[in-house]
């Protein structure tokens, strides 16, 4: 839970976007609800605090003065943070760690054996989300890593480490596909489909793929969460497109196939980012390669 107030919080993301709309995309709100946001702040503080033109926003002089202070304030409530933590528990590392969705059930438990071996008890603070849902906490210096899929080159984010993957079809043994190896992705159209919603940095891509088909495909289900996506595939109701390290556990317990795409280049860029508030000290090398060795150990 953060200390500070979510008017705070919309301001500093406000103070580091080009425009009201390209933050409120970032906030996952409205625009005009974050307007009202801004307008509660103004009046808190009495004062105007930014400047909106044809070319973007603008702070005022004392919208600035509040950004670095806020910033100040976050950097010390978040080491703060971390001395209660360590006087209170015998914690040998808190990891707030920003990761999607489909990588729960793949990365977090084999990372997290790894890191108790390591050092001993292990506190993990998890955001899960998409891509766009992890970035506002990231900035508002919330978390210490994050591994996501195509991640935005941010001056707030250092991304040390990033590896392709392919997207691939995925299906129910249950699913009567024929043959083995790439498969074509008009035969996996013929089957309904189980598709990420446009939340999911995946979906303008794959769309583009689908419609170059001239095939009109009938979809089951279309959704931002791995999680629903997956549930219908292991009942056979339709055949989605994901990566290898969202689905090899279910694959590897026979719930699910893997094949990939015959002659297309899909491909989802995961990487490792340190956070500007990242409070792991001298861990920061080890955590990130015990996630590097964990992604690793997933196969491609």
């Amino acid at each position: 839970m953060s200390s500070f107030s979510r008017e705070i919080r919309s301001f500093l993301v406000v103070s580091q976007s080009d425009s009201i709309r390209a933050a409120a995309e970032r906030l996952n709100i409205s625009a005009p609800a974050l307007s009202r946001q801004l307008q509660m702040l103004e009046r808190s503080y009495d004062t105007t605090l930014l400047v909106r033109s044809a070319n973007g926003v603008t702070l005022t002089p004392a919208g600035a003065a509040l950004r670095d202070e806020a910033m100040r304030w976050m950097a010390s409530n978040a080491a703060l943070s971390k001395r209660l933590h360590q006087a209170n528990k015998s914690i040998g590392l808190r990891l707030r760690l920003g990761v999607m969705e489909g990588l729960i059930a793949t990365l977090i438990p084999p990372l997290t054996k790894r890191l108790e071996a390591l050092f001993g008890e292990v506190e993990l603070e998890l955001a899960v989300g998409s891509t766009s849902d992890i970035i506002p906490q990231a900035e508002a210096l919330e978390l210490d890593m994050i591994v996501a899929f195509n991640m935005p080159r941010l001056s707030r984010l250092v991304i040390v480490e990033s590896q392709e993957y392919h997207l691939g079809a995925v299906f129910a043994p249950s699913l009567a596909l024929q043959g083995e190896g790439p498969l074509p992705l008009a035969e996996a159209l013929k089957h309904p489909l189980c598709l990420p919603s446009s939340a999911l940095s995946m979906h303008t891509r794959l769309l583009a793929e689908i419609l170059s088909e001239r095939i009109n495909p009938k979809v089951q289900i279309s959704s931002n969460s791995i999680t629903a996506l997956l549930t219908f595939m292991r009942q056979g109701a339709g055949l989605g497109f994901l990566t290898w390290p969202d689905v090899c556990a279910d694959v590897e317990a026979g719930r699910l196939c893997f094949r990939p795409l015959a002659n297309r280049r899909l491909t989802e860029t995961l990487s490792i980012s340190i956070c500007r508030g990242n409070n792991l000290g001298d861990a920061t090398g080890i955590v990130v390669r015990e996630i590097s060795e964990s992604l690793a150990a997933m196969g491609r």
